[in-house]
């Protein structure tokens, strides 16, 4: 049911980086800000707030919508705070679109933010022996990249994908990242100095891996008659969809040891699911997609989620990519923005990030990146234990 149509207003974002002298509110404040300037309005003129928690911070992280919202003034609105791993900010973003659809405001403001810790994720809760998120770390000692490995050595034992492959998914998103002003990375890398850069979890190397970072996005979505006082350039929120995984999926998914030897679910089910629900929302296909932020933590995951988004078939990843047909001018430009690769991950603010960038797109704001004619962007993240979550946005 897509209840009243939900149109993207205001986008704004905080750098994403290593900032030790800030705190989340900091980040959170400033990208709130921006989306408020975007749109022309102020604090005092947003009804509804959702916003992802802020995992790694504590209490006060925990209400990080209200943490961020004191920083403006308390107001008596509803806030909503939400933690779904690296699917948390489109989550938001999914429940501030309920909030306009329904009736219930005429806007509604999302909000991520995150602060990493240094090097490869942790584990985050107590120690208990019954916990496979703990026993992963302590007892095999296996971080997000060694999943993304098994998956890696897979794919190349299934479809023939060789390190050249994933090796020239860092180059183009390199290309892309050398042509935008907010990527943390900007240098545009040859295959070579990919395949030289040192080996982390076999097939994958350093350069192949996205890097832990801190940032904060925040996206305004209001009702259609609203946007008609404050814009001319109004983008619409067309599909949000979310997933969990399926029993039978293949895929050995982050926070767990093991995965079915015969599978009877698709690869990465939850992401198939969430990209499904979004599709069906939208009326619309992978066909009529002109551009894609995906979750490209990982060579691996540029190649595996061409295809699980429906963008080709199966094993075609491989051959798009060495046609060109990824590159901003191709048939499919995959992350004309960089991507995780040239931004870097904050899990709980990547998602909005993502639509930070469609929107500049869709409204020919994007530069050096600018696609010709680009009509209908997604979005598309990815997180622990199986969840994940899809945005469509048109003109």
């Amino acid at each position: 049911m897509r209840g009243e149509p939900v149109v993207v207003v205001g986008v704004g974002s905080h750098p994403w980086g290593k900032f030790p002298d800030k705190t989340f509110v900091d980040l959170g404040a400033t990208a709130v800000q921006e989306a408020l300037k975007d749109a022309g309005v102020t604090w005092q003129d947003v009804p509804a707030m959702v916003s992802g928690i802020y995992v790694w911070g504590g209490t006060d992280a925990l209400n990080a919508g209200h943490a961020i919202g004191a920083r403006f003034g308390y107001t008596g609105i509803p806030i909503t705070n939400v933690f779904n791993m690296c699917a948390t900010a489109t989550s938001a973003l999914r429940s501030a679109y309920h909030v306009v659809a329904s009736g219930e405001q005429e806007m509604c403001l999302a909000v991520g933010v995150d602060v990493s810790p240094k090097g490869f994720f942790g584990f985050m809760g107590k120690p208990d022996p019954m916990d496979t998120d703990y026993l992963r770390f302590r007892l095999i000692g296996l971080t997000n990249p060694g999943y993304w490995a098994i998956e890696a050595r897979k794919r190349m034992a299934e479809y023939g994908t060789t390190e050249r492959h994933l090796a020239l998914a860092k180059v183009a998103c390199s290309k892309h990242g050398s042509l935008n002003p907010a990527a943390l990375f900007r240098k545009a890398y040859t295959q070579e100095e990919v395949l030289n850069s040192p080996l982390v979890a076999d097939p994958l190397r350093l350069l192949e891996i996205c890097a832990t970072r801190d940032g904060a996005a925040a996206v305004l979505l209001c009702s259609k008659a609203k946007a008609r006082t404050l814009t001319t350039k109004p983008i619409h929120l067309a599909g949000v969809g979310l997933g969990s995984c399926m029993q039978g999926d293949p895929t050995v998914r982050l926070g767990t040891l093991c995965a079915p030897v015969e599978p009877s679910a698709p690869r990465l089910s939850e992401s198939v699911a969430a990209a499904q629900m979004a599709y069906n929302m939208a009326g619309i296909g992978p066909d009529d997609v002109d551009l894609v932020e995906l979750p490209d933590n990982s060579s691996w995951h540029y190649l595996q989620y061409i295809e699980t988004l429906g963008l080709c078939g199966p094993g075609e990843a491989d051959g798009l990519l060495e046609q060109g047909e990824t590159l901003i001018g191709g048939k499919i430009p995959i992350c004309p923005s960089g991507g995780a690769s040239s931004y870097g991950e904050a899990i709980s603010a990547q998602g909005l990030l993502q639509v930070c960038d469609v929107v500049s797109q869709l409204r020919g704001d994007a530069g050096q990146r600018q696609l010709v004619g680009a009509r209908v962007g997604l979005t598309q993240t990815y997180g622990q234990l199986g969840n994940s979550s899809t945005a469509i946005l048109t003109t």
